[in-house]
């Protein structure tokens, strides 16, 4: 028989159910989106909490809150107390036949908990990998620099370093790139065959050594071999700008990743497409 009491205790279990899927997929697109300080953990203590106290009201809507302790005897019944088993089964059934719904939101906030955890988990795996696909940078994107300005591919000095972004994603740090404009005849072969425009060539500025930024473009003038540097001042790697950055000094086990670059219509620096390779150390894309 359904009380007032049983009808509250649904009503509060449904309640509960209801804001704790909410929850779980609030917490599930925070963490989705990388916002994660305040909405994720109020997210997953929503489901959490709305799934116990959920569980906790559909058992007291059931009536089986109470204890109850009966001598065991051997089991024989007549023909009365078959009828009453079957009558209290019969009822069972048609009780948790009126709760379906109860069961699906119950079913739902459990599943939103597992939905809400996918992140956290995922997040205790290896660092995410700085590959083409992790990275801001589209065909046609702008290079800007760190105030969001975009970059004229017919200004500027030769010999100078600027770090840039991809328009949209400025601070993003798997996508940061140092560009350096030099004489053009001074440029390998393959170094243009991956994307350089005007003297103007884009690397990856997170050192493949350990991940440092590479921020120091070092020029020795003493004749007769001019030598130009990319420096990172963590380890004293150093990679050579003008052949596709590679490695000629200190640890760094790799070039550095080029951008192709572009000129769009209005002659801003653009991307051809993402990286070369992946970015950073080598031990961010192995277990």
């Amino acid at each position: 028989m359904t009380t007032p009491a049983h009808q509250s205790a649904e009503r509060g279990a449904m309640t509960a159910f209801v804001i704790a899927a909410a929850g779980g997929v609030a917490a599930a697109i925070s963490y989705a989106t990388e916002h994660t300080e305040l909405a994720l953990g109020l997210g997953l203590a929503a489901a959490l909490l709305g799934s116990g106290v959920g569980l906790i009201a559909w058992a007291k809507s059931l009536d089986v809150e109470h204890d109850a302790e009966q001598e065991r005897e051997p089991l024989c019944l007549d023909a009365d107390q078959l009828r009453g088993l079957e009558d209290v089964e019969q009822l069972t059934r048609d009780t948790l036949g009126r709760r379906r719904i109860l069961a699906v939101l119950a079913a739902g906030s459990l599943g939103s908990i597992v939905l809400a955890a996918i992140g956290p988990i995922g997040s205790l795996g290896p660092k995410p990998r700085g590959e083409r696909q992790r990275t801001a940078w589209r065909a046609g994107t702008r290079a800007v620099t760190t105030d969001g300005t975009p970059i004229r591919a017919a200004d500027g000095p030769l010999d100078q370093l600027i770090t840039a972004f991809p328009d949209g994603a400025v601070g993003r740090d798997d996508s940061q790139v140092v560009l350096v404009r030099v004489d053009p005849a001074l440029i390998t072969a393959r170094t243009r065959r991956a994307g350089t425009v005007d003297g103007w060539i884009a690397y990856s500025k997170i050192c493949t050594h350990a991940g440092c930024s590479v921020g120091l473009f070092g020029i020795d003038p003493r004749q007769p071999d001019v030598v130009r540097q990319l420096v990172c001042p963590c380890h004293q790697s150093v990679f050579d700008p003008l052949d596709a950055a590679q490695p000629v000094g200190g640890p760094a086990p790799r070039p550095l990743p080029q951008l192709p670059l572009d000129v769009d219509a209005e002659g801003y620096l653009v991307a051809q497409r993402d990286f070369d390779g992946p970015v950073g150390p080598i031990t961010w894309n192995e277990g």
